[in-house]
């Protein structure tokens, strides 16, 4: 039974990451997401890390009232060569360095309670950050960081008579492009329930304009006309209604504390979830449960919800269900054979559900070969991920399931590759060792290189064949104003001419920000025809949204990226058009 706990545990976490959908990249010279897998399991060996004469050091304050930061954590990362990443903290007086770094293209940000997390090079928060290059022996100075104080919004929560009410979750969310579409989506990963006293407390909010949502699965029972009903309540915005599109924003400066976010809670009935649930091969499940999930800009949150056993012939009946969205799931695992899970969205607004038909995969399998073009490459340095693309960085506990599952894929020497229970929206992602890129995906004569696919239970794909190169496309330049003076600042936006290509996780659409000497580089471009543009200020993943790349079209410029080549571009700061 315990094992049977653990491994339920496991099934849900797999199916959490099938319903999750990548971002494109924010990082400069990020490999694109067809050709990027998440980080590889602790079984991996993490590349060691070289030495070098170079160093990096600045200081850390307070952006108000410019106080020295002690305790802060400063962390390192490079671009290029990679796989060097280190941490130290500030000293008193608020000053960091870090020594014996290869020369190279770094990443710096800083964390420290009470204020917002900065990368190097942000004037405001949720902008990108800028790199830095540095030389062999050099050691660069004054990279120096103003952190922000975090925003706060406080209020309490009530019930429909005015009481409070103790352990109810509370959500800050913001409007973003995700998963294909702007939807409110949850800023922060911490998990901020109300105290006794119906008080809560949402923390390290950068600016901008949040909607508050709170909810709880907390159900009571009243009396109505002789019969017992048994209530919930529905999850519920500020300032006290049940959908966002009636709910008020609650805009948040830098530094800000918003207090008096004050909402009632609505109540609602409770509903009955019914129907069957089966296998690939017809036999009925053990049990069906339904759990709620929060997945947030990069983060995720579980709650395990009511559940009910199934029966003989698959039947199954879930009483008293509070009002929400939840996943119906149900999992199995033998002791020697395949898994099997099924899951399906649902929202509980107090209707009965019956007549479900919840029908459970084994998954597919997914096999092929790596050629690889131009050069000669080691295959046994390459993973390669078949399955659900992860948004951000996945737990461990989610590294783990996915590899089990199929997920993390080693390249044999002879190139050969195979994976087994391919569960979900899937497609093949590529990690490859520096200056390398994908170029083509194909399976059965279909490029599926951008393209998802989805196996049936039992499913086989065999000879899909990955390509892989050296002779990736080149952009380099540098952004200047209206005299042609150089800025420093600013972030360029590369997509591509063709507009079917504007999709989340492209591998065509890219930003960056231009380094300490104003010049910025994008690498492993794909040939083709594309448009780029230099913005003043654009917040973090909104060029995901195909809305937004829509405005710049007509202000960008043009640009060819020939296979293997290099082309150099001079910006302008343009405005998107309205």
């Amino acid at each position: 039974m315990a094992d049977t706990r653990h491994y339920m545990r496991i099934v849900l976490t797999i199916l959490v990451v099938l319903t999750s959908v990548n971002l494109v990249g924010h990082a400069q010279f990020q490999q694109p997401a067809s050709a990027q897998s998440p980080a590889p399991p602790r079984d991996q060996a993490a590349p060691r890390e070289s030495r070098g004469t170079s160093g990096l050091k600045g200081t850390v304050v307070a952006a108000d009232p410019g106080k020295p930061l002690r305790r802060a954590n400063v962390s390192v990362t490079s671009v290029e060569p990679a796989g060097i990443r280190k941490n130290v903290s500030t000293a008193l007086d608020g000053a960091y360095e870090f020594r014996d770094l290869p020369a190279g293209t770094y990443r710096l940000s800083v964390t420290r309670s009470g204020y917002l997390p900065l990368d190097y090079g942000q004037r405001r928060p949720g902008e990108l950050g800028r790199p830095v290059d540095v030389g062999a022996g050099q050691v660069l100075d004054k990279l120096d960081f103003a952190l922000p104080r975090m925003g706060v919004i406080t209020g309490r929560i009530s019930d429909e008579r005015g009481e409070p009410i103790e352990g109810v979750r509370v959500l800050a969310m913001r409007s973003l492009f995700s998963n294909g579409r702007r939807t409110l989506v949850p800023v922060v990963s911490a998990e901020v329930v109300t105290d006794d006293t119906g008080e809560y407390r949402l923390t390290r909010l950068p600016p901008g304009s949040y909607y508050v949502m709170a909810s709880t699965t907390e159900t009571w029972t009243v009396n109505d006309a002789g019969k017992e009903v048994l209530l919930g309540y529905v999850p519920t915005y500020f300032p006290g209604v049940p959908n966002a599109g009636e709910s008020r924003r609650v805009p948040v400066g830098i530094g800000q504390q918003v207090f008096g976010i004050d909402l009632a809670l609505i109540a609602g009935r409770t509903a009955q979830v019914s129907g069957r649930a089966v296998d690939s091969e017809g036999k009925p499940f053990k049990r069906v449960s339904l759990n709620q999930e929060i997945r947030g800009f990069d983060f995720a949150s579980f709650r395990s919800g009511p559940g009910a056993n199934v029966g003989a012939d698959g039947s199954f009946t879930i009483r008293d269900v509070p009002p929400g969205d939840y996943i119906l799931t149900a999992a199995r695992m033998e002791v020697d054979g395949a898994p099997e899970v099924a899951q399906m969205p649902l929202t509980i607004d107090g209707t009965d559900i019956d007549s479900i038909s919840l029908v459970g995969s084994g998954g597919g399998a997914v096999s092929g070969h790596l050629v690889a073009e131009d050069g000669a490459l080691d295959f046994t340095t390459v993973r390669m991920t078949i399955g659900p693309v992860i948004r951000g960085q996945a737990s461990p506990s989610v590294l783990g399931a996915f590899r089990n599952s199929g997920g993390f894929t080693q390249v044999k020497n002879d190139g050969s590759f195979s994976a087994r229970h391919v569960f979900g929206p899937s497609r093949v992602q590529v990690n490859l060792p520096s200056g390398w890129m994908v170029k083509s995906i194909a399976h059965d004569g279909r490029d599926i290189t951008d393209a998802g696919f989805e196996l049936r239970s039992g499913e086989e794909w065999t000879d899909v064949v990955v390509t892989v190169t050296k002779r990736s496309g080149q952009l380099t330049g540098d952004i200047v104003d209206d005299k042609d003076a150089l800025v420093t600042s600013g972030t360029v936006i590369l997509f591509p001419a063709d507009n079917q290509k504007w999709f989340e996780s492209s591998r065509y659409v890219r930003a960056v920000r231009p380094n300490q000497q104003g010049q910025w580089r994008i690498t492993t471009l794909p040939e083709g025809d594309y448009l780029a543009a230099a913005v003043d200020y654009v917040e973090n993943g909104e060029w995901n949204d195909p809305e937004y790349l829509t405005a710049l079209r007509d202000v960008a410029t043009k640009v060819t990226i020939p296979e293997g080549g290099s082309t150099t571009l001079h910006l302008k700061v343009v405005v998107p058009k309205q």
